[in-house]
């Protein structure tokens, strides 16, 4: 039986994926595990499937995994030769070859033939984001399995920088164990970065608040960091243009699904990420939004010309944005 895979963790994607394949293959090579991408312009569904109708060498069985299959989504589709080999194929699977389909989102467009198709005749795993409560336990669990013991100020500021990523989790958790087996807050500052997205986002936040005090905090923690002023505001400014977007759709009455799929793939919007932005858009007006965005515009375009200073500028800025 062929299979498909979607959801919003690549976390637990990827372990789905693995464990899917060593039940089928037992041992993954290049000869009975084969990838695809399906967001590439050069893929070929057709190709996909001339692969799994040809009998595998070396092997008794072969896996052909199709990634970002965004075909399954509102907006993007098969070509018509394409949609009907494969939907040939699907009601009459090849036993020496499973196809698997991943697709890294929840917006999938179950109105849609292909996708009905998949939900009826694959088996399903639906990977979801973890809640709060269930993330701590699993980064409790990670410093567990390494053997790290951690004050508790120490781990909230460890739970706060890895902001519901489980692959950075894991792999900051490694850097964590050989840095030592105890671990305080100054270690935690010391050793891990904070998301620039999430910085991005506090500082959108303090911004409508008008908070002055908190975003000027904010920015000074990043020059710590090295960032360049103008980097940063492109954060930022990705941050707003995605708050418009998600507060323009709730004043037309968007329901959350709807906006996932109207905002994604291009956005990265999952259910955790549009949750945090709706909460923040339902504080404040589309029109607050565009007013900080053509500050910051402003001061793009006068810092790239030479005048106002980059640093000085961005500070003139936030001054602008918060009264």
């Amino acid at each position: 039986m062929n299979v498909l895979i979607y959801g919003n963790e690549s976390f637990l994607l990827n372990q789905a994926l693995q464990k899917k394949i060593k039940e089928l293959v037992h041992v993954q090579d290049t000869m009975n595990t084969v990838f695809y991408d399906a967001s590439s312009s050069t893929f070929s569904m057709l190709k996909v499937i001339e692969e799994a109708q040809t009998l595998p060498f070396f092997s008794e069985h072969k896996v052909l995994v199709i990634q970002n299959c965004l075909f399954l989504t509102r907006g993007v589709s098969l070509k018509d030769q394409e949609l009907n080999e494969l939907m040939t194929h699907l009601a009459r699977p090849v036993e020496t070859c499973t196809l698997i389909f991943m697709h890294d989102n929840d917006n999938l467009d179950t109105q849609k033939k292909i996708t009905k198709k998949l939900l009826e005749l694959c088996e399903v795993e639906h990977v979801k984001k973890l809640e709060s409560n269930e993330f701590r336990q699993f980064l409790l669990s990670l410093l567990k399995e390494r053997k790290i013991k951690m004050s508790s100020d120490a781990f909230e500021e460890f739970l706060k920088r890895m902001d519901h990523n489980m692959s950075v989790s894991y792999h900051e958790s490694e850097k964590l164990a050989l840095y030592g087996s105890e671990i305080n807050l100054d270690d935690v500052e010391a050793l891990i970065s904070r998301p620039l997205d999430n910085e991005a986002f506090h500082l959108v936040n303090a911004l409508l608040d008008k908070n002055l005090k908190q975003a000027l905090h904010i920015y000074n923690d990043m020059m710590i960091l090295n960032m360049e002023p103008l980097s940063f505001s492109g954060l930022i400014a990705s941050q707003l243009r995605l708050l418009y977007q998600v507060a323009t759709l709730d004043k037309e009455g968007y329901h959350r699904q709807e906006m996932i799929n109207k905002l994604s793939p291009a956005n990265n919007v999952n259910v955790y990420r549009l949750n945090r932005m709706l909460n923040l858009a339902r504080q404040t007006s589309p029109d607050r939004i565009l007013g900080i965005l053509n500050y910051l515009a402003n001061y793009d375009h006068r810092s790239k010309i030479g005048l106002v200073d980059k640093k000085f500028g961005f500070e003139l800025f936030l001054i602008e944005a918060t009264h």
